[in-house]
């Protein structure tokens, strides 16, 4: 299976959820569906045909045990074009956010080097029986590799995220586009698909940076971990309940460069907490103010990472607002303190220590 963009950051992913004992296997697991039938996804009701737009599937992949991170692979006869097609769930469920970290993951590849994009900007546009233009693409000229020209587009589907990324060893780049449309015009997507979703925009990088003090990480508080865990217990019960309720699109801006390894956001500008979103596939590691913290004023930080499967990892907090570069180095130490799974807690007895 040929992985141009995302199967590197994905191995990697790997091995970091190896270090943290996530459930996850080592590598992604084959979907016993016949090549000549098309696979329907249960959650989200996205049907991929053996065939789309003159490609053959040759490869339909997931990296979790419940189809949460799914890849399929297809190519042209002469495998002088290929698309693979990516369905996440992701922990933020936002098209500008993980379109800026394709975006990354592409534009550091070594086989992309040099890489010009056909527009100053992402394109926005509709998919489906979407009522805005709430999908985002964006198509390379690639003269100086062993590809002509590339493109990714993200789409949402509900909460989930799909991500299509073509190369092509003789179309230009407007060609691709061309082909790229194709491709996600055969998806059969859900009759719902985007019908709720805002209009799309790319990503901007933050007004104002964040600064970091001197962070140390704090003494293990088991009360402050279970009340971490807790609350996001609690909000995903509350983002169930009010699931009918209209949306609060909330706007994402990105703090710094990104690199592929994470790129550090901020929700409607925060200024005391931010996130740093793990490669391009939809993890996401939480860094805010800990809500013992502000009960009993020690200020300490909270951080945890949710997986595409709602797993929470909790670790241990910090005295003041940590750099990405600390908590990058402190997730992957696999260090975990606890962790949420449905209604399952276990915790590191490390964490009670004094």
């Amino acid at each position: 299976m040929i992985t141009i963009y995302r199967g590197r950051a994905r191995m990697k992913w790997l091995v970091v959820a190896v270090a943290l004992g996530l459930a996850m296997p080592v590598s992604a697991r084959d979907l016993a569906v016949p090549p000549d039938k098309g696979w329907k996804h249960a959650e989200t009701g996205l049907i991929l045909m053996p065939q789309l737009a003159g490609m053959s599937r040759t490869a339909l992949t997931d990296t979790t045990q419940t189809e949460h991170d799914v890849a399929a692979q297809y190519d042209t006869p002469d495998k002088s074009a290929f698309a693979t097609i990516y369905l996440f769930h992701p922990a933020i469920a936002d098209v500008s956010l993980w379109f800026d970290r394709s975006q990354t993951a592409l534009e550091t590849r070594e086989i992309f080097k040099n890489a010009s994009p056909a527009t100053a900007d992402p394109v926005a546009f509709a998919v489906g029986g979407a009522k805005a233009a709430s999908s985002l693409r964006q198509v390379y000229a690639t003269p100086a590799g062993q590809y002509r020209s590339t493109a990714l587009a993200v789409v949402p589907v509900g909460d989930w995220i799909v991500s299509v990324r073509m190369s092509a060893k003789a179309l230009t780049a407007v060609q691709l586009d061309a082909r790229l449309q194709q491709v996600i015009a055969a998806i059969r997507w859900p009759t719902d698909v985007g019908t709720e979703a805002p209009a799309a925009a790319p990503l901007k990088v933050c007004a104002t940076p964040l600064t970091f003090g001197k962070a140390k990480l704090a003494k293990p508080d088991g009360a402050d971990l279970l009340m971490s865990l807790m609350g996001s217990s609690l909000a995903a019960k509350k983002k169930t309940e009010t699931k009918s309720e209209p949306a609060v699109h909330t706007t994402w801006c990105r703090d710094g460069d990104a690199r592929t390894e994470y790129g550090m956001y901020r929700s409607d500008g925060a200024s005391s907490s931010y996130v740093l979103a793990l490669y391009d596939a939809g993890r996401v590691v939480s860094v805010y103010p800990s809500i013992m913290g502000q009960i009993n004023k020690t200020g300490v930080y909270s951080v945890s990472l949710e997986d595409v499967e709602g797993t929470v990892s909790a670790f241990q907090s910090f005295t003041a607002l940590p750099s990405p570069k600390q908590v990058w180095s402190l997730v992957g130490s696999g260090q975990r303190t606890g962790a949420k799974t449905g209604n399952q807690l276990p915790i590191s007895p490390k964490a009670f220590s004094k």
